[in-house]
Parts: C-alpha cells; sequence; structure tokens
C-alpha cells in the first residue's frame, strides 16, 4: 500500500501500466508537494505523453455530438529553467477526439495548467471549476465550448 506522500510509483515505467482506478488512488494518496517535486524531467514526459495517449479512450461519443473545437493544453514547467511549456493539441469533432500532430494557427479554447494538476483532473481528483478558481487553470478562447469539455471526457476511474 502507498503512503501518502510517497510517489515512487510516478518513478516508474510501471505508470504507463496503471489502470484509472488504481492511477486515480495513487494520486489521491500523493500530496500536492510531492506530486510536482516528482513531475519533472522524463517522469513528466511519460506523464503527460501517456494522459494525451489515453484522452481518447475516454471521450463520451454521445456527449461530444455537435461538439466542434481544438483545443491546445498549455503545460507549465517544461525546459531545463521550468519556464518552457510542453503543448498537446486535440481535436474534438464528430463523436471523436484526435491528437494532433500538426497545430493549426489558432486554438478554439486553450487551456494553460502544470503537469500535477493536470494528473489530479483527469483522475478525478480536482474539480477544474475549483483548479481556475485557485488559478491553477486558465481557460481562453471560446468559454462556452470550454464549459462543456468536463463532461465530454469520463473522468477518474470508471465503475
Amino acid at each position: 500500500m502507498t503512503e501518502r506522500g510517497n510517489a515512487v510509483w510516478l518513478e516508474s515505467d510501471r505508470l504507463t501500466s496503471l489502470d484509472a482506478s488504481e492511477l486515480a488512488r495513487l494520486v489521491d494518496r500523493t500530496s500536492e508537494r510531492e506530486l510536482r517535486h516528482r513531475l519533472i524531467g522524463g517522469v513528466r514526459e511519460i506523464a503527460l505523453r501517456e494522459i494525451f495517449r489515453r484522452m481518447p479512450e475516454y471521450l463520451r461519443p454521445a456527449r461530444a455530438a455537435g461538439f466542434d473545437a481544438v483545443v491546445a493544453w498549455l503545460i507549465t514547467g517544461a525546459g531545463a529553467d521550468g519556464r518552457s511549456v510542453d503543448e498537446y493539441w486535440l481535436h474534438i469533432s464528430g463523436g471523436r477526439c484526435t491528437v494532433l500532430a500538426v497545430h493549426p494557427l489558432k486554438p478554439d479554447i486553450s487551456i494553460r495548467t502544470d503537469p500535477a494538476t493536470l494528473l489530479r483532473i483527469v483522475t478525478g481528483n480536482e474539480d477544474p471549476i475549483l483548479a481556475v478558481l485557485k488559478q491553477h487553470l486558465s481557460v481562453r478562447g471560446d468559454l462556452a465550448l470550454a464549459a462543456r469539455l468536463t463532461k465530454l471526457f469520463a473522468v477518474g476511474p470508471t465503475p
């Protein structure tokens, strides 16, 4: 059993094989401070790549009907100086979610956050609205579309 504040699970290759329920439980049991400390370097890259690789799997097609937007995720704290940003772009349209390799000129929605907040949100351990209020997440662009995003994806462990 993982003790609160012990994020050894983030240092292993096991991260990519964790199921949603186990990942949500481990994130919940890990302190904010520890998550932020561990989500740097190679672990950060693996975690972000895995989150966005899995995102199309968690789209709820029926809820995404009629939704058409390009969403740019800007994840802060990248680079040797920690001041750069990693970008992940998604196109949600026709009940499908596609990770874009080539970025269009301008996204419909731009979301900026740090990797720890992102991990907490996608595992259901942080409410995105509260993250905005705490200024850990910012949203720009079409805010009406952005408000619908929280309902398009299954968040956290599935029953």
